[in-house]
């Protein structure tokens, strides 16, 4: 399998930011793509709004392709920090996480996810995505049960430059560690990403946040210099 990221944003994205979307304020039908938060990245299928009893979250369609990204423009470039969501699957065979540090040219990127090989047979896996979309794994925990209908809060903290730190977490438990000194990638988007080895497998996700930790960082600077002149 070869995931393979072919896009180029617009100018305009400056400022990292915090960032969450509990996709509540979106009406059941609408693409995530058609807010000012999110850009889909071709190829790939849909993130669709809809409903899940009085909730409402995202839910894969894959038109033909076999994987889906969203890249979360609402969050801009950050570095350090810590990016999760709510996420589920239905079916096997289906691959589904968050990618970061993620290059708007050329789609590198890292990337933290949960595989439903055979469930509940599966695994957490870091990977390395490079330009031409070949994945290499970093590191994995090959024994992470999973079954469908079933919400699993994850978790992707990187932080540093010399090596990365890369963490990847699920329900508050930590399953993956790597600490790359290879690609050592930058600042980066981060986003949503799934893929399915078959058209009846999908994703699903809800409650998206980004903790951009040099935001936070910058806050605290700054109210400590403000202090100096009081």
């Amino acid at each position: 399998m070869k995931i393979i990221f072919l896009f180029c944003l617009l100018p305009g994205i400056l400022t990292a930011a915090d960032f969450f979307d509990d996709f509540e304020s979106y009406t059941p039908g609408d693409d995530l793509a058609d807010s000012a938060d999110w850009y889909s990245i071709d190829p790939s299928g849909d993130l669709i709004v809809t409903e899940e009893g009085s909730n409402t979250i995202v839910e894969s369609l894959w038109n033909g392709y076999d994987d889906v990204t969203y890249a979360c423009l609402g969050a801009a470039d950050w570095s350090d920090g810590m990016v999760s969501a709510d996420l589920m699957f239905r079916g096997e065979d289906v691959m589904y996480g968050l990618p970061v540090r993620m290059n708007s040219s050329t789609g590198e990127c890292y990337m933290g996810c949960l595989y439903a090989i055979y469930p509940p047979y599966g695994s957490t896996l870091i990977m390395h995505i490079d330009e031409n979309g070949v994945q290499t794994i970093l590191d994995s925990d090959p024994f992470h049960s999973q079954s469908p209908d079933t919400w699993y809060h994850v978790s992707f903290e990187v932080t540093g430059n010399d090596p990365v730190s890369l963490k990847f977490s699920v329900n508050g438990t930590m399953y993956s560690e790597f600490q790359d000194d290879t690609y050592k990638l930058g600042p980066g988007l981060s986003g949503l990403w799934g893929f399915s080895g078959g058209i009846l497998e999908g994703f699903y996700a809800d409650d998206f946040d980004v903790d951009d930790y040099s935001a936070a960082m910058a806050s605290t600077t700054f109210g400590a210099i403000k202090a100096l002149f009081r």
